[in-house]
């Protein structure tokens, strides 16, 4: 084959691979702003003597025209500026409407000693989280972070429930 046929049609494959990797949002837009997160539920599903498995339902707010197409969302949780916990999406892939909300269910599991340690020693005005994360773009892999801080109630309730008397 003739080489300047063969960089024709190399560079015209190039090109459709472009072409079609942009027709599937394969690339994030260059403006893209990051989606918004709360939590909104905080329950513990399983409470064994050697782990604790909770699930935590964090709502999400895309603020983009577009959808947002995640794969691999992970998450690490601090409670207190102390690592806690690290928690993955229940579904692998996960996609954020534009201009849309979704709920998106994250299951954590940590040793019922390190809760019951932090529970019983802290007694804080506030229990302060830190909610971090990435999640891969798609098929891309190109990374996207994201991070929320906050205060979980939950927590002070259950530890004034570890700390008070039992009944008689």
């Amino acid at each position: 084959m003739n080489p300047r046929r063969r960089t024709c049609l190399s560079a015209a494959a190039a090109a459709g691979a472009v072409a079609l990797l942009a027709g599937c949002n394969a690339l994030p837009p260059a403006d893209l702003k990051p989606p918004r997160l709360a939590f909104a539920d905080f329950r513990i599903e399983e409470l064994g003597l050697n782990e604790i498995r909770f699930l935590l339902a964090v709502d999400t707010e895309n603020p983009n025209d577009v959808e947002i197409p995640l794969r691999n969302v992970d998450f690490a949780l601090e409670l207190l500026d102390r690592p806690f916990a690290e928690g993955k999406v229940l579904d692998r892939e996960v996609t954020l409407p534009a201009l849309g909300a979704r709920t998106i269910p994250v299951q954590f599991t940590v040793p019922t000693s390190r809760l019951l340690r932090l529970l019983r020693s802290a007694e804080p005005a506030q229990w302060s989280y830190r909610l971090s994360g990435s999640a891969t773009w798609g098929w891309s892999g190109l990374p996207l972070r994201f991070d929320r801080r906050g205060d979980l109630e939950v927590l002070r309730e259950l530890g004034e429930l570890l700390k008070a008397p039992a009944p008689r």
